[in-house]
């Protein structure tokens, strides 16, 4: 097995795998050594800013034996074959979220990685920002008591500023509209921190005509554990950023990019609230710890935190939300599974 910094090419050279590269400036364990988009002038810049090689074709990043690893920042559809490709060619692949757009072309995905010996992680960098982190250690901690119920929202006005020749702009790569681009953050980090979600019942519609995108989208969950939630998300308001645990014991909740942790004990007289210093952008700044992970898991031998199940729970709820939304009625996940 190969040792020092994993030898990555990013795939996918938008504003996105741009910070894919900041971030990788700050990682031991992973080097990003080439890059790939379609546009050769948009590779060329990329690696003039980067400090990496062009790759001229995807055919070639999968032929050359010095790339480990990938980094896909690709549109939400290509993901699924460029799994599949990639672990045929032997590599390790950290893709953006949300993984798939359908469950079953997941399902293949992770069985084609699993079949290759490759690492498969998805990139959902924002359960750990350190807000979140500290929900998870306190729902295990019992401190809590029985988490009865959770809310989450995640939401700005990015539809007014969407330019609508763009792949994004697409029903057909943006179902559910917000769901996708911002939403999709908190279906993961809703289920880290209770477990997977069992069904839900979704509305989902435009009510502004500025995209031809859902721009609101409200999500009655239920988790196998127990707990009912809800989550929600638009794209025409000042942002909102939230996600609140509601316990026998307390509430706590994380606001303001999981910076802040509110925490409200049962027996106590005022909210404790904790702010936490991040260096930089709380967006993008686990972006870092997400690829030492995955650095971490290809030279460990093992699964990444955010492996392919975990992202396949997270495009779970992406999809029930769609078919909920287009046949009115309630959606057991385990319907969308072969």
């Amino acid at each position: 097995m190969p040792n020092g910094p994993v030898s990555t090419c990013i795939v996918g050279l938008g504003w996105w795998g741009g910070e894919h590269a900041k971030a990788a400036r700050r990682v031991e364990n992973l080097r990003v050594t080439a890059c790939f988009a379609r546009d050769s002038g948009k590779r060329a810049a990329f690696a003039r800013e980067h400090g990496c090689r062009t790759m001229e074709s995807w055919e070639a990043v999968l032929r050359d034996s010095g790339i480990e690893a990938l980094i896909l920042a690709t549109p939400h559809s290509t993901h699924a074959r460029f799994v599949e490709e990639a672990a045929s060619a032997g590599k390790h692949v950290l893709v953006e979220k949300p993984f798939v757009l359908h469950v079953p072309d997941g399902q293949r995905a992770i069985a084609a990685c699993e079949r290759a010996g490759v690492r498969l992680a998805v990139g959902h960098q924002r359960r750990c920002q350190p807000a979140h982190r500290e929900l998870k250690r306190l729902i295990e901690s019992g401190k809590l008591g029985q988490i009865v119920q959770i809310e989450g929202n995640f939401s700005y006005d990015f539809g007014f500023r969407l330019d609508l020749a763009s792949w994004r702009a697409d029903p057909a790569e943006s179902p559910a509209g917000s769901m996708t681009g911002l939403g999709i953050h908190h279906a993961d980090t809703l289920q880290y921190l209770l477990g997977p979600v069992k069904r839900l019942s979704a509305l989902s519609r435009s009510v502004h005509p500025r995209t031809p995108l859902d721009d609101v989208t409200g999500v009655l969950i239920e988790f196998e554990s127990g707990p009912v939630g809800y989550l929600g998300t638009n794209m025409l308001t000042p942002k909102v950023f939230y996600i609140r645990l509601h316990g026998t014991g307390g509430n706590a909740w994380a606001e303001s990019e999981g910076t802040i942790l509110t925490l409200h004990l049962k027996d106590a007289k005022e909210p404790e609230v904790t702010r936490y210093p991040v260096e930089g952008d709380p967006v993008t700044h686990p972006l870092a710890e997400g690829q030492a992970e995955f650095a971490a898991a290809i030279r460990e031998n093992r699964a990444p935190e955010v492996d392919g199940a975990a992202g396949l729970r997270a495009s779970a709820i992406l999809e029930g939300i769609t078919v909920s939304t287009r046949e009115n009625r309630t959606i057991d996940l385990a319907e969308l599974y072969e």
